[in-house]
């Protein structure tokens, strides 16, 4: 069998920088999400409320009433 010659040199630097663009990618990713994460601990720990969870009624902070049980 004939020997296939190597891919040119250019394919090869191609493909390491893609693969180096790819782990820059999953890297910036990972740091994001620990950042956004760090920030949302941080902000629960300081007693502060998201808006969407604020409570808007003032039963909202109530605690659920159990039913009266009927005596038969």
């Amino acid at each position: 069998m004939p020997e296939r010659p190597p891919p040119p040199r250019k394919a090869a630097k191609g493909a390491v920088v893609i693969v180096a663009v790819v782990g820059a990618m999953i890297v910036a990713i990972f740091i994001g999400f620990n950042l956004h994460h760090a920030g949302t601990t941080r902000e629960l720990r300081s007693g502060h409320v998201d808006p969407k969870d604020a409570p808007k009624t003032p039963t909202d902070l109530q605690a659920p009433q159990k039913p009266e049980r009927r005596a038969n």
